[in-house]
């Protein structure tokens, strides 16, 4: 069980906190955002700004140099906002990307702040300097007018107003042969970004990581739909007024939430299937559906490894049945609930005094069926706690809903939803009972927020006229966190930056984890195999064996040596010293190398590999040798972990590759066992070419530690 963490910060948005898929905690906190990290090893204990399960890093978000964000001059009478133009840029939304896109197959950080600016961050170097990485903004300023022409309004087209990360896209595996085989993309799916601009425009996006120091992230517009005003057939404001047509043209669309994909099976060899999902959307105080189809393709390329999509997005054929829903008053947050047994989906949508629920079988979900009786509808209104004073009265709870959650049970396959709201009430349900209509239940959590405030109502002696505000809930496996702070009622609340406080609670839904080292166990992705040690998988995909070719590049080649040494020196399977011989044998013949003595070698135990000669370092097929940087004489084989010259220079071996390692600052490590290998990304950058294909396809294909299938960190 996770300690409670306090925190002096305060929330600056609804949903504040976020769980990413590496099990690093986000926090929304005004100008800043808080960063809290699991503690993952004996050198963290006494790390700074560290509690007693956590490190902590403290980010500022609103600082932005003229090439990221230029200052633009306030907006006319029509577009002027205090939020985007003269507001501080506080953090007004925070999500986590899935895990894949960033570096070392990490999550990034999306934050949105109240300039509408959203940017992505993730950590940089050894000590984690988190750093704005790229702008989504920016994807938007091709397509656009002059952006300060007021009568363009073409500034507001590259505002922000909402964003959501849509579930990773795994498409169909790939068959054998496929350049697709190895993709990472293939394993740990294709990341989607879906953003709303002050228009009303909703747009998908696609975020892809490029080697490029200076822009690292690559996005592009895949799909755009506007979400068209709705006739009401019944309103509160007059038709036709003056005021009914200025809410109309400032409606601002405030949650977005893109549902489970559902997809089907490839249909030809160029094809890895057809996904569907349904987006839905806040616009002003009317829920808007859409639906999402993505048909995912291989791209231009013979050895390109990346998916190419055709997405279409538009309205859902159920946005046109909202006669149910269309009187309620919503504003959000919106989740999903669904589990892998059951046969309909469910969505819930935060509004005035409660929430709603809409519950629709999957062929009502993917648009093949669209009529008033397909979906079910349900208005769950929230009422306050029973309490001395008010018993057997039913007041409705009119504060909004400031935190929602489903957490997924993958052992029991069970949904749970949770909320709470700023009035400090929390309810749970399950997604059967949701569909039944039984009554919400009290969460564990909303016990142990109550235990604390009854401290803060004893410490500062309030007499019990106290209460706490729930601020966000995230969930990591089967834990469940949830922020809030205390505050007195029925006076007025003065509190200056250096009192605020916020508490972390943690609660367990499924069974309880013995200890925090088990619940942050790395997490294999799909089609990847997850025992340990890997070390053999890689001698059998590097080495081409008696029906692979081998490639005709010096790098490629010169990697084919180093892996096939490796299972000499290392290995004392049969099978792959066999394998490495035949290897042996058919890259003497492509080079001209003289590998006899390795291969002998071959039907032995391990032996070490000795250094060569300059003859063979200058002769045919030297090339694939090894060299010293610092002599340049050859590097032998004394163990299988460390490389050695001739002259005794001393060198670590990668943990992929097998090649020695002399460069300083082109290393990668695994942060549990501080295995170090080569950072593909840096080599490329620093020596200015590609290694090869062999190269590439290697570290494509396993890009986690071999022995603790944990990711890597920077080396600097």
């Amino acid at each position: 069980m996770l300690n409670p963490v306090a925190l002096p910060l305060h929330p600056s948005c609804p949903n504040a906190i976020s769980w990413s898929p590496d099990g690093e905690l986000a926090i929304a906190a005004g100008e800043y955002f808080q960063i809290l990290t699991p503690k993952n090893g004996k050198d963290d204990d006494s790390a700074p700004n560290s509690t007693q399960d956590w490190l902590v890093a403290r980010v500022r978000a609103n600082l932005f140099t003229n090439s990221e964000w230029p200052a633009y001059l306030p907006g006319n009478r029509d577009d002027f906002s205090v939020a985007a133009d003269l507001s501080e840029s506080n953090v007004i939304s925070l999500a986590w990307s899935p895990a894949g896109l960033g570096k070392y197959r990490r999550s990034v950080l999306a934050v949105l702040t109240s300039n509408l600016v959203l940017s992505l961050w993730e950590p940089v170097g050894l000590k984690k300097q988190w750093t704005r990485v790229t702008v989504a903004n920016h994807v938007f300023y091709p397509q656009l007018q002059p952006p300060q022409d007021p009568k363009s309004h073409g500034f507001r087209k590259v505002n922000i107003r909402s964003f959501t990360w849509c579930e990773s896209l795994k498409p169909s595996a790939p068959t054998a042969g496929s350049s697709f085989l190895h993709s990472h993309e293939s394993r740990w799916g294709i990341p989607l970004l879906t953003v709303v601009n002050d228009f009303n425009e909703v747009m998908l996006l696609q975020v892809r990581r490029i080697n490029n120091p200076s822009r690292p992230y690559d996005l592009q517009i895949l799909s755009r739909h506007t979400l068209n005003n709705l006739e009401p057939k019944k309103s509160m404001v007059c038709p036709g007024s003056l005021f009914e047509k200025a809410l109309r043209e400032r409606k601002r669309t405030t949650a977005l939430s893109c549902g489970p994909w559902q997809i089907s099976p490839a249909i030809s060899p160029d094809n890895f299937g057809c996904a569907v999902a349904m987006i839905a959307a806040v616009c002003g105080t009317q829920l808007r559906l859409m639906k999402l189809e993505v048909t995912i393709r291989s791209s231009l390329g013979e050895f390109s490894q990346e998916y190419k999509l055709a997405t279409c997005l538009v309205e859902h054929p159920l946005d046109r049945l909202n006669d149910k829903w269309g009187y309620h008053n919503t504003a959000g947050p919106l989740r999903w609930l669904h589990t892998r047994s059951s046969t309909s989906i469910a969505l819930a949508v935060g509004a005035m005094a409660g929430f709603i629920t809409i519950s629709m079988p999957y062929a009502v979900y993917m648009g093949s069926v669209a009529n008033s009786d397909a979906f079910e509808f349900r208005d769950y209104p929230i009422y306050e706690p029973q309490t001395e004073d008010n018993k057997g009265q039913q007041r409705k709870h009119l504060e909004p809903i400031a935190a929602m959650l489903t957490s997924m049970n993958q052992q029991s396959d069970t949904c749970k939803l949770h909320l709470g709201t700023l009035g400090g009430v929390g309810l749970v349900t399950e997604l059967h009972q949701l569909q039944s209509n039984n009554a919400l239940q009290q969460p564990k959590w909303k016990r142990m927020i109550e235990d604390f405030q009854d401290d803060y109502d004893l410490e500062h002696n309030l007499g019990g006229m106290s209460v706490s505000r729930i601020w966000g809930l995230a969930s990591y496996r089967n834990m469940t966190a949830v922020i809030f702070t205390s505050h007195p009622t029925d006076m007025i609340e003065y509190r200056i930056t250096s009192d605020d406080r916020s508490m972390i609670v943690f609660t367990e839904e499924g069974e309880p984890t013995a200890n925090t080292q088990s619940l942050f166990t790395a997490h294999v992705p799909d089609r990847q195999t997850s025992g340990h040690n890997q070390t053999g998988e890689v001698i059998r995909f590097v080495l081409p064996g008696e029906s692979g070719d081998i490639q005709p590049d010096p790098e490629s080649q010169r990697l084919v040596y180093a892996v096939a040494c490796r299972a000499i020196v290392g290995e004392k399977d049969q099978s792959l010293r066999l394998h490495a011989q035949r290897s042996l044998e058919r890259l003497a013949v492509v080079t001209g190398a003289d590998l006899r003595d390795e291969i002998s070698k071959c039907n032995s135990g391990p032996a070490p590999i000795a250094a060569k000669t300059m003859d063979q370092l200058t002769g045919p097929g030297g090339h694939i040798y090894e060299k010293c940087e610092i002599c340049d004489v050859g590097i032998g084989w004394p163990t299988a972990k460390s490389a050695q010259c001739a002259n005794g220079h001393v060198w670590e071996r990668c943990g992929l590759s097998f090649l020695a390692i002399q460069e300083p600052g082109v290393s990668k490590y695994c942060s549990v066992c501080r295995k170090e290998a080569l950072d593909e990304e840096l080599v490329a950058y620093t020596r200015g070419e590609k290694q090869g294909r062999t190269f590439d396809a290697l570290f494509e294909t396993f890009d986690i530690c071999l022995h603790c299938a944990v990711k890597f960190q920077a080396s600097y």
